[in-house]
């Protein structure tokens, strides 16, 4: 074989390496590893009916504002332009005092995804029960105190909530001071994330 002809085998062989090295799938680059996908999948949680966690859900355009019923002593109740979720408690509330730990370590979990303040209202009528109870809870440390338990069945039908209200009452709060979600009733494991959607979302 004569110089020229070696020199063309050459090249075309170089040719075909080029080319091979170069098609990925048409795409001209490799796809990721299926493990990073499914990394990226797993961080982007599932969109959640939040009607099956609310009792009450108002868009932000027609939501009323909050008003709280007169609280008791120097409680500040003024917005803060930040978010809120509002746990009604009592210390005589079995559900109440269960969930309490959850709440808290919710909010430290949460709080770098939203700006939002988890604030504790008792419905107990003696201030000296509740200051007794927070020496082996302090969850509620700070706690604010209605003036009067009787007020928080019309408070919350006021703004929406239908039927009776059952302690515990959670009330989610947007940063324009619009109440968003209402719920009476106890928080569970499961309802993670409707609370997280709930606190990044609204």
């Amino acid at each position: 074989m004569d110089r020229l002809s070696t020199l063309k085998v050459v090249l075309g062989a170089m040719s075909l390496a080029t080319a091979a090295c170069g098609d990925q799938g048409g795409s001209g680059s490799a796809p990721p590893p299926r493990s990073r996908v499914n990394a990226v999948e797993a961080e982007a949680p599932a969109e959640v009916d939040l009607a099956g966690f609310c009792e009450r859900q108002h868009p932000a355009e027609s939501a009323p504002v909050l008003s709280l019923p007169p609280l008791a002593g120097d409680s500040p109740a003024a917005p803060t332009g930040k978010k809120r979720w509002i746990n009604v408690w009592a210390t005589w509330c079995k559900p109440c005092i269960e969930e309490l730990p959850r709440l808290t370590e919710w909010r430290d979990e949460l709080a770098p995804r939203s700006d939002f303040d988890l604030v504790f209202l008792s419905a107990d009528a003696d201030a000296e029960t509740v200051r007794t109870f927070t020496k082996d809870h302090p969850e509620v440390e700070g706690s604010l105190r209605l003036d009067s338990a009787d007020a928080v069945d019309p408070w919350v039908k006021e703004m929406g909530l239908p039927g009776s209200a059952v302690l515990p009452v959670h009330v989610f709060v947007d940063a324009h001071d619009r109440v968003r979600c209402l719920r009476s009733a106890g928080i569970g494991k499961d309802d993670r994330a409707a609370v997280e959607q709930l606190l990044v979302s609204m």
